[in-house]
């Protein structure tokens, strides 16, 4: 509970000390536009971090996130999931002045565990050298997904916007075993599920 609530104390801190600065024309580019806050899609029971809104139409989000996943769900200690993430949304539907639909997004992360729970090498155990081929440490994805949003002015008379997404995707090692074990598994069991807010500086 007490990483839970650094994390969620952390977004406030955040959020709180940008809206109380008077708006400059333009930020530092050093400076976060967003605050994120997961829960699941393979990143951690919990996850929260900061990112950018990218490109011209800023339709690219470039994320950081510190994930978390109690001892309770690995059968031993608690560890971290360093994570950074790459979300591509392509178009957004204007529903009306405050309200805005992105109903498609695609993405990539990649993911990194430092726990020493993870076994790092696994050849010394097994007589086969490359028995088991992948890292345990480090971890490649995909995702489809979307996001709601709704827009509203601060009293420094910025417009921000808070949205609510969700993101349906697999890893590298999820997505190599259904290839491998078509019989065994099906697509359903390789995908996971994460929904997240997403609230602007």
């Amino acid at each position: 509970m007490r990483t839970y609530s650094l994390i969620i104390s952390f977004l406030l801190f955040c959020l709180s000390g940008h809206a109380q600065v008077t708006e400059p024309s333009r930020q530092p580019w050093y400076v976060p536009e967003h605050a994120v806050l997961q829960t699941a899609g393979g990143i951690g029971m919990i996850a929260g971090g900061v990112g950018y809104a990218l490109g011209a139409h800023r339709r690219f989000d470039a994320d950081v996130l510190i994930g978390y996943v109690p001892g309770t769900y690995t059968g031993d200690r608690a560890f971290g999931i360093f994570t950074l993430k790459g979300t591509y949304s392509p178009f957004t539907l204007p529903v009306d002045t405050h309200w805005q639909i992105k109903p498609l997004a695609i993405g990539a992360l990649i993911n990194y565990t430092p726990s020493q729970m993870l076994n790092r090498s696994r050849d010394d155990k097994y007589s086969y050298k490359n028995y088991y081929w992948w890292g345990s440490t480090v971890r490649l994805g995909a995702f489809l997904g979307g996001r709601v949003g709704y827009g509203f002015n601060t009293r420094t008379g910025r417009k921000r916007v808070a949205s609510a997404y969700y993101e349906l995707g697999t890893n590298d090692l999820y997505f190599v075993s259904l290839l491998t074990n078509t019989k065994g598994l099906a697509l359903g069991q390789i995908l996971t599920l994460g929904l997240g807010v997403k609230v602007d500086f």
